[in-house]
């Protein structure tokens, strides 16, 4: 197979069937080659039940579900085993509001040369919020000082990974902090990164709360820093 396209799914029942045409349509574009894993995460509404009516319709779809919510972390590491694909896509489930889709092919033709694309929101982005903007760089700055990676959208929810270069690290982050444990261990095992910006419109909603999740994430990114060292 060639492309795997993995979703985590947390409360976004909502958006999930324009979410499910949207992926489906961009990557009809460029192959039927494919498949579309959702994972649920002890997702409170009904994305689960929505998810398995759509998967009944369509053979690429597989549905795989967490009880009770294990978090972002545990739910990215099982989407990446699962996926069966030469070319791991990364999608939110929202990121059809976020990004256009159509430049899917672009940006897998930009991973012929490296292990993965980083499709970036923050390189110039005048219409992302000004909070939104000073918490990026904040956090970009503390990965760059704890990990000497620069990658300003550590949290980019449209990446594209070869499985080759997953298969060559083991994740263990349970929350939003898998990001830079990704990207860190990939860039210790020797593999290419490549960071390339796409136009973004902003969008208020999915499941990550800078207040709520913002210094959770932080903290977690020091224990992993912690960890690493210690490794």
């Amino acid at each position: 197979m060639k492309f795997s396209i993995v979703i985590p799914v947390y409360g976004s029942e909502k958006i999930l069937a324009e979410s499910y045409a949207a992926f489906t349509r961009a990557i009809n574009a460029v192959t039927d080659d494919y498949e579309i894993i959702f994972r649920v995460d002890g997702s409170p509404d009904n994305s689960e039940a929505l998810l398995n009516g759509i998967a009944k319709k369509d053979k690429h779809v597989k549905v795989f579900v967490h009880r009770p919510n294990k978090g972002l972390g545990a739910t990215l590491r099982k989407l990446f085993e699962d996926a069966q694909g030469e070319y791991v896509i990364y999608f939110d489930a929202d990121s059809f509001l976020c990004f256009d889709l159509t430049f899917l092919q672009s940006m897998i033709d930009k991973v012929s040369d490296t292990d993965a694309v980083i499709v970036s929101r923050y390189f110039f982005n005048p219409l992302l919020p000004f909070h939104r903007w000073v918490a990026s760089e904040a956090y970009y700055w503390l990965n760059k000082i704890l990990f000497g990676i620069e990658i300003r959208d550590i949290g980019s929810g449209f990446v594209i990974f070869r499985k080759a270069a997953l298969n060559k690290i083991t994740l263990r982050s349970e929350g939003f902090e898998i990001h830079s444990e990704i990207f860190v261990k990939l860039s210790k095992a020797g593999c290419k990164l490549k960071e390339v910006p796409l136009a973004y419109k902003h969008w208020s909603g999915g499941s990550f709360r800078f207040l709520k999740h913002g210094p959770k994430a932080v903290v977690a990114t020091f224990r992993l820093w912690m960890e690493m060292r210690r490794a």
